[in-house]
């Protein structure tokens, strides 16, 4: 039974290194099902079917419409968008920071003004009420 085993063993090791040997003499030539035909590939060549898009081996892609009917995104896409939007957040924060300045400054000033006006007023009724010059005088 072992020899019967090692025959079979043989012959099928013969065939299998026949097939190999004669397909790597006729430039690995396969058969493909009707319609098909078969392509040659290098490193880092793409296989692409004609109603897709080709992208890169290390691109990440969300499924077709997962964010609308335009169709799938790339990473690369994505990573520029949310750049821009970082970089919108940024200018945001800076213009209201900057408001807020303004606004702080305004109401300094508004401060200040209502003093003075409110030391004008009480000078202006000094002067008004006085009854001598020297009693004017005083009111500086």
């Amino acid at each position: 039974m072992r020899i019967i085993s090692f025959v079979f063993s043989l012959a099928l090791l013969s065939i299998v290194h026949g097939f190999c040997s004669e397909a790597h003499a006729y430039g690995n030539n396969f058969s493909c099902s009707y319609g098909k035909r078969g392509a040659c590939l290098d490193y880092g060549d793409k296989v692409c079917s004609s109603s897709s898009k080709c992208v890169s081996s290390d691109a990440v892609c969300f499924d077709s419409y997962q964010c609308g009917y335009g169709g799938f995104v790339c990473k690369s896409k994505l990573d520029d968008l949310a750049v821009g939007y970082d970089h919108l957040v940024s200018n945001f924060k800076n213009v209201a920071s900057e408001r807020d300045d303004l606004v702080d400054d305004y109401n300094n000033l508004l401060r200040k003004y209502k003093s003075k006006v409110s030391e004008y007023d009480d000078f202006e009724s000094c002067v008004r009420y006085a009854s001598t010059l020297d009693e004017a005088r005083y009111c500086y």
